[in-house]
């Protein structure tokens, strides 16, 4: 067994160091640049202007980035805008108070586009919540959820009008005696 002298032993570890620096900055390098661009979670906040409701949208997504998300209540639908710079994922919790698909009382199954087109995707449901998990190939600028129904169109507005209403048809029904059959 031969012995290493201090000179050697000190060599070797200026190897050791100068190695394995470069692969502790070639990993923060990839941390700092490449992650951030590739996966992305988060929550956005859609208000809704007809009643000031805000709704939380969590979200992953991965291979994008969300630059938008609004509510199309003629089309009963959810778009979501994003800058796609790879194929990637997209999950995306929607409060059923938000948008929902139904069929009377039961669930009934969302249309998802990318870009236009329909596409296969997951989902999972909770009493509160539906969530959908679609892929997305590069250069996706567009995801749209339909379903059956959206905030509603009519919030606290509608109803005051209509309680207006039934009030002023039975005082004008009580004063001229007008009888219904």
């Amino acid at each position: 067994m031969q012995i290493a002298s201090k000179g050697q032993i000190i060599q070797c570890k200026k190897e050791n160091m100068h190695w394995s620096s470069y692969v502790v900055m070639l990993s923060i390098a990839f941390s700092m640049g490449v992650a951030p661009a590739f996966a992305q979670t988060s929550q956005y906040v859609i208000k809704d202007v007809q009643s000031g409701q805000s709704f939380p949208v969590n979200y992953d997504i991965s291979g994008a980035i969300i630059s938008d998300m609004t509510i199309s209540p003629q089309d009963t639908s959810l778009i979501i805008s994003l800058n796609s710079s790879s194929d990637g994922n997209l999950t995306v919790t929607l409060p059923r108070s938000l948008i929902d698909a139904k069929n009377g009382a039961s669930d009934d199954q969302f249309f998802v586009l990318v870009d236009g087109a329909d596409t296969d995707f997951a989902e999972s449901k909770t009493p509160t919540d539906r969530t959908i998990t679609v892929a997305i190939p590069m250069d996706t600028s567009q995801v749209e959820v339909i379903g059956t129904q959206v905030v509603p169109e009519f919030g606290v507005l509608s109803s005051i009008v209509l309680v207006i209403a039934v009030i002023s048809i039975i005082a004008i029904s009580a004063k001229t005696r007008l009888k219904f059959a």
